[in-house]
C-alpha cells in the first residue's frame, strides 16, 4: 500500500463539479477544501507506485484541474515515530 497527499489547483468557480468527481475516484480516502495556493488537499491510499501514478493521471485529466503536487507519506503506526529504525 502507498500512502500519499495529492494537492489540486482548479479553475476558480469549478469547485463543486471537482470535488464530485474526485469522491467518485477509487483510491481517495479524504477531501479537504483549502483556502491559498491549492484548492483540494486529498489524503489517498492505494496498491503502489503505478496506481498512485494512474489516479494523478485521472485527476490532471479532469477539466478545470489547473495543477498537481503529489507527496508520499509514511504513516507511523506502521514504521513509528521519527528517528526509528525503518530498514
Amino acid at each position: 500500500m502507498v500512502d500519499g497527499i495529492i494537492m489540486v489547483k482548479i479553475v476558480p468557480g469549478h469547485e463543486r463539479r471537482i470535488h464530485r468527481t474526485l469522491k467518485s475516484l477509487a483510491g481517495i480516502k479524504k477531501i479537504y477544501l483549502l483556502f491559498g495556493d491549492f484548492d483540494f488537499f486529498l489524503n489517498v491510499q492505494v496498491d503502489g507506485l503505478l496506481n498512485l501514478n494512474g489516479l494523478v493521471e485521472m485527476i490532471r485529466g479532469t477539466e478545470g484541474v489547473v495543477t498537481t503536487r503529489t507527496i508520499l507519506a509514511q504513516s507511523f503506526d506502521k514504521y513509528g515515530p521519527l528517528g526509528a529504525e525503518a530498514c
